[in-house]
């Protein structure tokens, strides 16, 4: 009854997954995997999403990296040093690196990968943050002698080391030229990662291969940097964008690897076969207000949403118990998370109706976006919406793709609250300057707060910083540019035989860590 019940599931699961005879024969050193949503291209820093960051991230390395303790680290670089008056950073590279195709990673590549990313004609929207435009500007970029890689700033920059290693712009990756055609157009990616691009069927899946040549570091593993080990021959991530299906395809055999919501979690814990693993991370879920809403022009209607949505209730609900609410951008394993940070809005119903009457809220609709995608997207939005209704707002969900939600994210308009979350910030000053700025996507583009972020990106002074984070914290908290919930935990699911996986705060997946049992 047993046996038939798996084959039954093994079917099912199969057909779900696109799965059968004619699919990939699967090599015997594989880790199968689930992406909630497919990847939104190849080309590093440039076109990404979370999802796409975790595949680049095992393709494409940068000169430095984030550690365990998001301290930065030395990573295609040697080592590096800052000048006294601390413009110019050197960078000493590591010998004997190559590249995907075979040749060895020199300081010209650094430079052409650098003006790939940072140059004027670059595409990435990481660009601003080295041309001036967020405060921070490189001057010259230059390849000293072949292992010699030097960038110098306009002024002192505290957080250029950390803006450089972000994961939304790929680690400022380094790529062999050949990475684009003759014409300059996009290609495929060469990097020097432990893993390169395999097979990408769109939509179904997208394989990594281990590629053999690859130049460790000596020292252990260390966040996205040292020793890189890899061992499994294959990583292969199959496009599963519900969650439930993931899930059983988990017990099916059909995946090795999955990510899993706090139910599934609580369920598969004690099921033979499989192990859990629950991390708090650094990935802020917030409910993100539209700057363009000429509703939302009214700071009173901004925070009688505030008080309207209990961020308590619903991340006890979301995570089984196993979350709470950290309703601000700074993550609470941060150094600079404080007494402070820990304030917010409170649930407050009767605060909520008397701020809607001083408005003179005539029940004008709240549309809240979401997707159906693993994070709970979905069900926090719609929990948020029963609040909000509860509240008097005429609050509807719409429902979306992932891909619509972000293309609405990234004009700033066609919504009036999105349920988003962002990718870690390692920084309190960039917790902040994730939502923060003058471009359209930017929720809160309140000069001030703009010119605060701007000082904490500058500052080398750590009691300064806290008391422009801490200045930061009460402004959100009276401008509510946005409503944060908490900080994420993630839950992975996986089979007894998968061994080597760590979860980490900044919420990335470490593939060359993973290995089989036999």
């Amino acid at each position: 009854m047993k046996l038939g019940k798996r084959l039954f599931g093994t079917a099912i699961v199969a057909a779900m997954l696109g799965l059968g005879s004619g699919a990939p024969a699967v090599a015997e050193s594989t880790i199968r995997m689930a992406l909630n949503a497919d990847i939104r291209g190849t080309n590093p820093g440039v076109t990404r999403d979370g999802n796409t960051d975790v595949i680049h991230g095992h393709i494409v390395e940068g000169l430095v990296t984030y550690a365990d303790n998001f301290d930065i680290i030395p990573m295609l670089a040697d080592s590096f040093e800052l000048s006294d008056d601390g413009l110019t950073y050197t960078f000493h590279l590591r010998k004997g690196v190559l590249f995907h195709n075979g040749e060895e990673m020199t300081s010209e590549d650094v430079l052409w990968s650098w003006n790939r990313l940072a140059g004027e004609e670059s595409e990435s929207h990481c660009k601003n943050y080295f041309n001036g435009k967020n405060g921070l500007k490189v001057v010259s970029a230059e390849a000293v002698d072949p292992y010699t890689f030097k960038l110098t700033l306009d002024k002192p920059f505290a957080v250029f080391l950390a803006t450089m290693a972000r994961f939304d712009c790929g680690s400022m990756g380094v790529l062999h030229p050949d990475s684009v055609n003759a014409d300059g157009s996009w290609n495929t990616p060469i990097g020097t990662g432990p893993y390169m691009l395999g097979d990408h069927e769109p939509g179904r899946y997208v394989e990594l291969k281990r590629f053999a040549d690859y130049a460790s570091r000596d020292e252990p593993a260390n966040g996205y940097g040292g020793g890189k080990h890899a061992s499994v021959d294959t990583l292969r991530f199959t496009i599963v964008g519900e969650g439930a299906v993931a899930k059983t395809a988990l017990q099916a055999g059909d995946l090795d690897l999955v990510q899993i919501d706090a139910t599934a979690a609580a369920e598969l814990k004690d099921e033979p076969g499989f192990k859990i693993d629950a991390t708090q991370s650094a990935v802020w879920d917030t409910y993100l207000l539209s700057p363009a809403s000429p509703l939302l022009k009214d700071v009173r209607i901004r925070k009688a949403m505030a008080h309207a949505i209990d961020p308590e209730q619903i991340m006890a609900a979301i995570t089984e118990g196993f979350g709470k609410a950290s309703p601000s951008p700074v993550p609470p394993m941060s150094k600079n998370f404080t007494e402070v940070q820990a304030q917010y809005n409170e649930y407050d119903v009767a605060r909520a109706k008397e701020l809607m009457a001083e408005a003179g809220y005539g029940g004008e609709e709240i549309t809240i976006l979401a997707t159906r995608r693993s994070g709970a997207y979905y069900e926090r939005a719609l929990m948020a919406q029963a609040m909000l209704m509860d509240a008097g707002f005429n609050a509807k969900l719409e429902v979306v793709e992932w891909g619509t939600q972000l293309e609405a994210y990234r004009s700033g308009d066609g919504y009036t609250m999105q349920s988003f979350s962002f990718s870690p910030r390692l920084h309190a000053g960039l917790s902040f300057e994730m939502f923060t700025g003058e471009a359209v996507r930017k929720a809160w583009q309140d000069p001030e707060a703009v010119a605060l972020v701007y000082e904490a990106l500058q500052t080398n002074d750590k009691d300064r910083l806290q008391e422009i984070i801490d200045d930061l914290q009460r402004r959100f908290n009276e401008e509510v540019p946005a409503i944060g919930l908490g900080h994420r935990m993630l839950f992975t699911g996986m089979s007894d035989k998968v061994d080597g996986f760590k979860g980490w705060g900044a919420g990335l997946l470490r593939g060359w860590m993973l290995k089989l049992d036999s």
